[in-house]
């Protein structure tokens, strides 16, 4: 069931506009943010908006791979690169290159 193509689409757009609300909240852990006395609470808003982007990102790519196997679909270029983004801030974030 998972290796169906309306699953792997679903997730791929739930990755895809849950990626959009991610770069949306952006501004809450930049620069500007980081200097303010409720960042915390901007941080871990922003960390559960990207943890849940993450794993939207992860099953989407699995599930696309999956189907690849079963009917020898094209590589998910679009949830592969969606994953590496959300990998990418995932690190920026925890190391705090985003508000340098």
């Amino acid at each position: 069931m998972f290796a169906l193509p309306v699953v792997g689409s679903v997730l791929t757009i739930c990755s895809g506009l849950s990626f959009l609300v991610l770069c949306m909240t952006l501004p809450l852990v930049g620069k500007a943010a980081a200097d303010v006395s409720h960042y915390s609470v901007n941080y871990m808003t922003f960390l559960g908006i990207l943890i849940l982007s993450l794993a939207f990102a992860v099953l989407a790519t699995i599930s696309k791979l999956e189907r690849r196997k079963v009917d020898l679909s094209p590589f998910p270029m679009f949830s592969a690169i969606l994953l590496g983004l959300c990998l990418l801030l995932l690190f920026a974030l925890l190391f705090g290159l985003l508000k340098i």
